[in-house]
């Protein structure tokens, strides 16, 4: 194609969203309001899952060591700990640290007594999990490790927090593509009004020679540039939203809410990329439908 002729076909596509502007503005409002909605369940599900993710250190599994384990023996376990798959990390606590942990629940006496050879307490590990999924697995390795005297962890904690995290993707996910359903009808009704208006213009075109291609270029220029305004427009509501909720949710230096920088980049890519995108196939699949039609009545 030639560099005059794609000049003139996307002067064309602007030049329909301008004579369109009502509808346009139309269009443009409820794209912006799918896809303000489509970025608030991805920002809910990224909190979400980072409020997971903390919940998830806080899950560790305490694994204890042989009573009256050598130095040599508890090094060897805590490398055993290290070396499983799904563990993330190990700390070391001794039997020493854990009883002087405890001080305050001893009379002074007793608590001298029991100091050096008459300490009871146990070297213990807190392991945590890397994927809380496969919590019962490894939980069954750490038990079955010859140096382990027993295991203290919260299971049932566990699997409810992961199949809460997969229901939260689920629902996000129906919720996501529930809306680019909706998106695309939106779009494509807005270009079937404008095809429907120029109906005598691209018959007259048909008739002199024009592809189908040529036709169709001027409406998905015209149904991107919806999707890049409403794409723009979504972003800059959603940032200012999502700062004054981040402003609300903050006390002293703790704040409830991911800050909206580490998803600037991901929030403006994914609202104009995906406006670009619904809005060029939203047209496609309208002008394709006119097309076929067209040329379906053209041989009744």
């Amino acid at each position: 194609m030639k560099i005059g002729s794609l000049r003139y076909l996307l002067k064309e596509g602007f030049q329909n969203l301008w004579h369109n502007r009502y509808m346009g503005f139309a269009s443009i409002g409820v794209l912006l309001a799918c896809l303000v909605l489509i970025g608030g369940s991805y920002l809910l599900f990224a909190n979400v899952n980072n409020a997971f993710n903390s919940l998830y250190e806080q899950n560790v599994v305490v694994a204890f060591a042989k009573q009256n384990a050598t130095a040599e023996e508890v090094q060897k376990l805590n490398d055993q700990l290290k070396s499983i798959a799904n563990v993330r990390h190990v700390e070391y606590q001794s039997k020493d640290d854990i009883l002087q942990k405890y001080a305050d629940s001893f009379s002074e006496d007793l608590f001298t007594e029991l100091q050096g050879e008459n300490n009871p307490m146990q070297d213990a590990f807190i392991v945590t999990f890397a994927d809380l999924a496969k919590f019962d697995a490894t939980l069954y390795q750490i038990e079955n490790l010859d140096l382990v005297d027993g295991v203290s962890s919260s299971g049932n904690i566990a699997k409810t927090l992961t199949e809460l995290r997969s229901a939260v993707l689920i629902a996000g996910g129906w919720v996501i593509v529930l809306l680019l359903v909706v998106s695309l009808f939106i779009i494509a009704n807005t270009i079937k009004l404008t095809v429907y208006n120029r109906r005598l213009e691209i018959g007259i075109m048909k008739s002199v020679g024009a592809t189908n291609s040529f036709i169709r270029i001027p409406f998905v220029v015209e149904g991107m540039a919806l999707g890049l305004l409403a794409g723009g427009l979504a972003f800059g509501i959603t940032y200012f939203v999502y700062s004054r909720l981040t402003t609300m949710f903050t006390f002293g230096t703790f704040t409830g809410l991911i800050p909206f920088a580490s998803q600037v980049w991901m929030s403006l890519g994914g609202y104009l990329g995906i406006g670009i995108a619904t809005g060029a196939l939203g047209s496609i699949l309208s002008m394709n439908r006119y097309l076929k039609d067209e040329g379906r009545s053209a041989f009744e």
